[in-house]
């Protein structure tokens, strides 16, 4: 048949049909189906309506599915995945309220259609019948048995010259009473169960006796079976206008009564609960919209008292048209729509969202509308602002800094952010739909193999990955670009996985950053050379190598502590690149040199002898003597030990260059030290302006006065050696300062007092100088504490310093500066009597005097 006519066949048919897919978990277990094509008879028949339900799961359309006590899923999976051919059944569905009589059958593995007819009326009918024919044969049963067939308790009662004897009674008197026929059998009441009852039962029968016709009455008896509630009709049986026997039938009551008690009390609790509950209640006419009660809950939601929501209508609350407001309650009155969200004004005219649970109650014939309303207003308001959360959260994974790329659970791309556009060269509208392997082709950057898609292995796994290090994108222009990324499943609450984000970034730059960090973690900063780390490793290497022989030699720059202290830490940087330089221009392209410490350089020589060594030594000697770095001469200090035999040890070898290279810098030290001594003072006196004649001139004066003030040998050295050298500090200050013409601002006065400092330093780092070290330190103290370094007063302050110090000053006044004229020698003692006591030590300035007066200091220095 044409599959037009087919699909006509099936809409026309008035029976319900529908095709569904069956989903499966990991166990290959149904586990829900999904509605691909239903017909109208199918809406009509179950209150479905296609629109709604074509594409989505059986188990979002009717939630309660799984809760039905048939097991709907289950039967149907069976079906579609076994492949049954044909299934009839007759069931009620729990969730939609009716009876169907189905056909079921699999056209193709994992898919099912059902054809069925709602037999609901059906079903009621039969029931219905069946009750009916139950009664007839009720019927039949008690007038075939009229006596033990009636479920209610019959007796037989004799009256007989104003006295009642039992006769006989049914099986359900006998049961319900707990006496048997024998029993009771020629008794009278009062017999059977005593005085009180007895009298009670008689008298009930006198009066019937007296009426001549039926009573009925109710009555509680304690009886052997228990005490009960009856329910008894008697009935004369007359002879010639006498009554001769007494028909009685008691119907228990007793469940009735304790049911009518709990309906009581049921309603005591419903009307407890209309008026107690929290939940707002309204009781409205559905059409004319009055509110026919409210619970106290409305009352003090709305701010209205009782009686004055009783003369209100549901339109003087509720903020939508009254079109609006009647169309929703004749909805909710057919049943066909349970909740409604409406605004509804309070008294006070605050606008509250609500939403509205109504059904259709009856009461007293008239059917109203029975509502419970919720305030949403706060849920509303969390939902607009979840809305915004999500719009939030989009914009945030649309314009994040990182490739967003995600999927759905068959891995075809559903969101492509910015980053991701740039990164990959592809738009969000071209890659949109397209599986992701189709356009991210990822490859291992050095083999160039293809790598293991991300996205298939977190929907297989429902894993969280990352991708190996080296992986590389090929973008839509077929260029690589390094990536790092990981993928993740997207799964809803019950972890089912729907679906996969990946986030990715280029990491071109980080990986040019990592290079250089590895470059740095092996290279020395400052001079660019291999350092220590990167050594150790090529020791490691070499040990194990038959590269023999293997020269180690051993470098140490000379004075590098004494131009640190002295010139500041550039100098002694400058000094050290400058001896790399000098190494490397030396060595061999095959030779590994790295800086080994603060000042010392090793050099590693593979296949080298111990005469190429000495070469390469004496090439670094010569051409340090052709360097000058700045203010300092270079100077290295060298020692080698060769490797031989695989058995010795280059650490071995290492430490035997460094104790040759440590001999020979004490060998080397003295005459350097020496060199830079005389270098500096070369250097103070071409920037100082300040002679030989003037260190000559302070030395004899010192002498002069050290010899009148019995000083030891010792001390008049030590005091020699001070006024040559007190001044060394002042290499390390700027020639502009030394050389300004005028008087120094508080800056270069401040920078000018650092000499002393700069001078200890140098003295400390020079064995033959350290015992000046401190007299240089003080040289400019003042008797009165005003000086400077450390404010020292009095005797406090060395006392060859104090000598110095009157000298020094005498020296400078009577000779030319660069900013002032020489003073005349007698302006000169008067300027150091009147200091005495502040500037001077009173006792050394008056041994000055007295020498010069008695022209022993001029003499001397004559």
């Amino acid at each position: 048949m044409d599959k037009k006519i087919m699909q006509e066949v099936l809409r026309q048919s008035p029976f319900g049909y529908a095709y569904h897919r069956v989903i499966t978990n990991d166990k290959g277990e149904a586990e829900d189906y999904v509605f691909l094509d239903v017909n109208p008879a199918f809406e009509e028949m179950t209150g479905l309506k296609r629109e709604v339900i074509l594409d989505r799961r059986v188990t979002e359309v009717l939630p309660g599915i799984k809760e039905d006590s048939f097991d709907w899923i289950k039967y149907y999976g069976r079906v579609a995945l076994a492949g049954k051919k044909s299934e009839n059944f007759t069931q009620y569905s729990k969730t939609l309220g009716r009876w169907y009589k189905i056909t079921a059958f699999s056209p193709q593995n994992g898919y099912f259609a059902t054809i069925f007819q709602e037999i609901t009326t059906e079903m009621d009918r039969i029931k219905t019948l069946e009750s009916q024919n139950q009664q007839i044969r009720d019927l039949t049963k008690e007038l075939e048995m009229v006596f033990n067939g009636t479920q209610d308790a019959m007796i037989l009662v004799a009256v007989e010259n104003g006295e009642f004897r039992f006769i006989r009674n049914n099986a359900a008197h006998q049961k319900l009473t707990g006496f048997s026929l024998a029993e009771i059998k020629d008794k009278t009441p009062v017999e059977l169960v005593g005085e009180k009852i007895g009298q009670i039962v008689a008298g009930n029968y006198q009066r019937c006796v007296e009426a001549k016709t039926s009573i009925t009455y109710e009555e509680v008896l304690d009886l052997p079976a228990g005490k009960r509630v009856w329910i008894t009709s008697l009935t004369p049986v007359l002879e010639e206008n006498k009554v001769k026997y007494l028909v009685g039938s008691s119907k228990d009551i007793t469940l009735q009564k304790q049911a009518e008690e709990e309906k009581e009390e049921l309603l005591k609790r419903l009307h407890a609960m209309f008026n107690e509950h929290t939940a707002i209640m309204l009781l409205v006419e559905p059409l004319r919209g009055k509110i026919v009660d409210a619970n106290p809950a409305a009352c003090a939601f709305y701010g209205y008292t009782r009686e004055e929501l009783l003369n209100m209508h549901i339109q003087d609350i509720n903020m939508l048209p009254k079109e609006e407001v009647e169309k929703r309650s004749m909805m909710a009155l057919k049943e066909k729509q349970r909740y409604f969200l409406f605004p509804h004004r309070l008294k006070s005219g605050e606008i509250r969202l609500v939403e509205v649970y109504s059904c259709p109650v009856t009461n007293g014939g008239e059917k109203l509308l029975f509502s419970i309303i919720f305030d949403v207003t706060d849920r509303e308001k969390y939902k607009e602002e979840l809305y915004r959360e999500k719009e939030l959260l989009r914009t945030t994974l649309l314009s994040i800094g990182e490739g967003i790329v995600t999927t759905d659970q068959k891995g075809r791309i559903t969101t492509l952010n910015k980053v991701a556009e740039e990164i990959t060269g592809w738009s969000e509208k071209e890659a949109k739909g397209s599986f992701f392997s189709e356009v991210f082709r990822l490859v291992n950057e050095t083999t160039g193999a293809e790598v293991e898609d991300p996205v298939g292995k977190v929907l297989r796994t429902g894993k969280i990955i990352g991708l190996a290090n080296h992986t590389a994108l090929i973008n839509k222009e077929g260029r690589k670009v390094p990536i790092a990324d990981s993928a993740a499943p997207i799964k809803d609450k019950k972890g089912k996985t729907h679906g996969v984000v990946l986030v990715f970034r280029d990491v071109t730059k980080e990986k040019a950053q990592q290079e250089k960090i590895l470059y740095l973690s092996y290279h020395d900063s400052l001079t660019g050379l291999y350092n220590r780390r990167f050594m150790k490793e090529e020791i490691k290497r070499l040990d194990m190598s038959r590269e023999l022989p293997l020269a180690v030699i051993m470098c140490d720059v000379n004075g590098l502590k004494l131009a640190n202290d002295v010139f500041g830490h550039e100098e002694g940087d400058r000094l050290l690149k400058k001896a790399a330089e000098v190494i490397k221009e030396c060595c061999r392209k095959e030779d590994i040199i790295a800086r080994w410490g603060g000042d010392e350089f090793l050099i590693l020589l593979p296949r080298t002898t111990a005469k190429s060594a000495g070469e390469i030594m004496e090439r670094i000697k010569n051409r340090c003597l052709q360097k000058k770095d700045g203010r300092l001469q270079l100077s290295i200090a060298m020692g080698y030990a060769v490797k031989y035999e695989n058995s010795e040890s280059i650490r071995q070898i290492v430490k035997e260059a460094e104790e040759w290279m440590y001999r020979r810098k004490l060998m080397e030290e003295k005459s350097h030290r020496n060199t830079i001594i005389n270098t500096m003072l070369a250097t103070l006196e071409a920037k100082s302006m300040e002679t030989g004649e003037h260190a000559e001139r302070l030395k004899l004066y010192c002498l002069t006065m050290g010899r009148r003030m019995k000083l030891s040998a010792k001390d008049l050295d030590e005091l020699a050696l001070l006024a040559v050298l007190h001044d060394i500090g002042k290499v390390g200050i700027k020639e502009s300062i030394l050389k300004k013409p005028g008087p120094l601002d508080p800056h270069e006065l401040e920078e000018i007092k650092n000499h002393p400092e700069i001078g200890y330093r140098i003295a400390k780092n020079t064995p033959e100088l350290a015992s000046i070290a401190e007299y240089i330190l003080y040289h400019h103290e003042r008797w009165d504490g005003q000086g400077y370094p450390r404010g020292l007063k009095g005797e406090e302050i060395p006392l060859l310093c104090r000598i110095l110090a009157v000298v020094d000053a005498y020296d400078a006044m009577t000779n030319d500066r660069l900013y002032r004229k020489a003073m005349s020698k007698e302006k000169a003692l008067a300027e150091i009597k009147r200091n005495a006591g502040t500037q001077f030590d009173p006792a050394v300035a008056d041994t000055f005097l007295e020498l010069v007066s008695a022209g022993q200091i001029l003499e001397s220095i004559k």
